[in-house]
Parts: structure tokens; C-alpha cells; sequence
């Protein structure tokens, strides 16, 4: 079955993947719900549930088959509702609540087992609520707030039953009455029910916001009272239950919103009335509760969408924001009128404009018919 696909300004036709039913024009508009980045590739779900992808496509991550490079946004599949994307692989939560994943199997991280891949997406889940990519895992959190997870046990992530050198090729489950998951490049931060958070891995600038830059092996609780957390590339970020932002980690850049270049290795309090949170391998964003965003930290490329200098205190981007995802040197941004807006680097086409070049300014990404 042949499908059409739409790309940024231009028309291409290629094997459906994934797919329950074609795409009607109708739906190649510009248009947005959710949307996911990392160093080299992009995903985002528009309104009627179409899942878009554009980048390197390094182990077939885009779950399109063998394809190549994309420099524009192609479609991949239908009925989706969430999407995590790191650079060697990609979680799709469909709306019948089942995970899809595609890419990299190195560490048997997409819990098909040590079935081939094909480079199209499979289904390896059932009753899911969230979805996060990791670097060495995959983790779906369940209904009941169970965490599931599969991949290397790096940091002994699933515990004693397991040693540090195996890998677990199907999910498992790991851990109950988790809230969130957010993993980093090296270390991961968990939200239990009752706010309290959790965290494991690389410490080595102090992200897991102990007080120490001692690598932590298995979950350890850090705090009570947040509400929402992410774990970047060197450094942390949450926000608390009076919506409150606090960092920890590296902060060569000024990328903590402290007014310095001082890394911490405690949680430190940056400012009021946060609600949302991302950023890449030195510089942060923030939403506010007024829907204004915030960054701090490494702007060349264009990181923040506007040009200027590095910043070490968040300085104001841009208003009626309502969603933001960002990785090493650039920005996706979702309006609260769900248009889409890209900017920063652009080496593999992650920004999906069509070419490689780079933008230091927000760019409008419109799907062409």
C-alpha cells in the first residue's frame, strides 16, 4: 500500500510503515500536539494523530525502513499520541495505549528480544501511560504507576537481581508508584507518587543534586516536594510542588540560571513560577505558569531561538508557549496555537527546513500539500 507523504515544500512518496489507514490531505497541516528531539533527529504527532520524523536516522530510528538522511519532516505512522526519541532509538505511545519502538538493539533496548529488526516500527507493549527514551534503555510507566524498563543495567537500574553487565531484553518492571521518569545522557531521575524524587547514575558535576560527585549505583532518594523533574546531558532540572525551578550539575555555560558559572552539586533554587522544563548540553528552557519562555546558558547556534550571547541568568524568549523539547544545540517549540517552531543547529536535518543549514532565530515549520 502506498501512502502519501508530505514534506516541508516538497512531495515524496514512499512505503507506508506502521500504518492502520492512509493519510488524507486534510491532515498535512502544520498543526502540533507533541513533539520530541535529540542530537540528530526530530518527532512530532500533529493534531490528528500523525507521527512526523526528520534527521540522521542512524539505526533506523525514524522507523521508516532503510531510508537515509531526512532533512524534512516525513510522515511514519497514524494514531499516536506520544513520542521519546533519543539519537539510536524511538518510543511511540499509541491511543490504544500500546508502545511502539524502532532503532538501535545494541543492548536489547527495544524489548523485542533478540528478534532481527527491520527497521520498521514493532510493538512491544500493552497498557501504557508514559514513554521515555534512554541512552541504554527503554522505560514505560503503566496505569498503576508501575515502571517498567529493558536495556543495559548500567548502574544497576534493575537491581540486585541482575549484575551490572547484563542486559534485560524485555521489559521489566523495576519499581512502583512512579509519577515520571526523566533519563539524562548518564543518569536518571525518578518522581515517585507521594513527589518524593529519585535518582541514579553519573554524578561526575553533581547532577543527581547530592551534595557529593559520587556515581550512584540503584535509585537513591534525594528530596520530597516535586512535582515534575528532567535530567539533561550534565545537568538537572525540577520543579517543585509550589512551582518553584531548582538546578544542579554543570553550569560552565551559566546553563543553572544562577548568575555564575559555579556548578552544583545540590538542588539550588533559580526562580518562581515554573511549569515546564527542557534544554540541551548546556543551556535550559523554561516555561512559565504565564506560558513565557525562559532560557539560560550556551546560545550559539541559536539554542534560545534569538540571537545574542551565552546568558548565565534566564533572560525572556518568547510568550504563549505551551511545549518545548530541546537537545545538544537546538530548540523544537510548541505554541499554545499548536504551531511548531524550530531553531539552533541543523546538521543532520534534525530541524526538518528542508537542509542542514542552521537558524539562530525560531523558524515556523510548515507541512506542504
Amino acid at each position: 500500500m502506498l501512502t502519501l507523504f508530505f514534506c516541508l515544500m516538497v512531495i515524496s512518496c514512499k512505503k507506508n510503515s506502521g500504518d492502520d489507514e492512509p493519510v488524507s490531505p486534510a491532515a498535512a497541516d502544520s498543526y502540533f500536539l507533541k513533539v520530541s528531539t535529540s542530537f540528530g533527529n526530530s518527532m512530532a504527532i500533529d493534531e490528528q494523530g500523525n507521527l512526523w520524523a526528520t534527521g540522521q536516522n542512524s539505526s533506523m530510528v525514524l522507523g521508516a525502513g532503510n531510508i537515509g538522511k531526512q532533512t524534512s519532516f516525513i510522515r511514519i505512522m497514524a494514531q499516536a499520541k506520544d513520542v521519546s526519541i533519543k539519537d539510536s532509538r524511538a518510543l511511540v505511545l499509541k491511543n490504544d495505549n500500546t508502545v511502539w519502538t524502532a532503532g538501535s538493539n545494541d543492548f536489547r533496548e527495544l524489548g523485542t528480544g533478540n528478534s532481527p529488526f527491520d527497521g520498521q516500527f514493532k510493538k512491544v507493549f500493552d497498557g501504557a501511560e508514559q514513554i521515555e527514551a534512554g541512552t541504554e534503555n527503554g522505560f514505560i510507566i503503566k496505569a498503576d504507576h508501575s515502571l517498567w524498563a529493558v536495556g543495559f543495567n548500567h548502574r544497576n537500574l534493575f537491581g540486585s537481581a541482575y549484575s551490572k553487565a547484563d542486559v534485560v531484553s524485555t521489559y521489566t518492571k523495576i519499581a512502583d508508584n512512579v509519577r515520571s521518569i526523566s533519563a539524562g545522557m548518564n543518569h536518571i531521575l525518578m518522581l515517585k507518587t507521594d513527589n518524593s524524587l529519585w535518582a541514579c547514575g553519573r554524578n561526575i558535576e553533581g547532577e543527581l543534586g547530592l551534595g557529593n560527585y559520587t556515581d550512584q549505583d540503584g535509585f537513591i532518594k534525594v528530596m520530597d516536594g516535586v512535582k515534575a523533574v528532567k535530567a539533561l546531558e550534565y545537568h538537572s532540572l525540577i520543579i517543585k510542588t509550589d512551582n518553584s525551578l531548582w538546578a544542579a550539575g554543570s553550569n560552565d555555560y551559566g546553563e543553572l540560571g544562577l548568575g555564575n558559572s559555579t556548578k552544583q552539586n545540590s538542588f539550588v533554587k533559580v526562580m518562581d513560577n515554573a511549569a515546564a522544563m527542557a534544554g540541551g548540553r548546556f543551556f535550559s528552557l523554561v516555561i512559565k505558569t504565564d506560558n513565557s519562555l525562559w532560557a539560560s546558558g550556551y546560545n550559539s547556534f541559536g539554542t534560545f531561538g534569538i540571537q545574542g550571547a551565552d546568558q548565565n541568568r534566564f533572560i525572556h524568549i518568547s510568550d504563549n508557549v505551551s511545549q518545548i523539547s530541546a537537545a545538544d544545540y537546538h530548540t523544537l517549540m510548541l505554541k499554545t496555537d499548536k504551531t511548531l517552531y524550530v531553531s539552533g543547529q541543523s546538521s543532520f536535518g534534525e530541524l526538518g527546513l528542508g537542509s542542514k543549514k542552521s537558524t539562530e532565530v525560531f523558524t515556523k515549520i510548515t507541512l506542504g500539500k
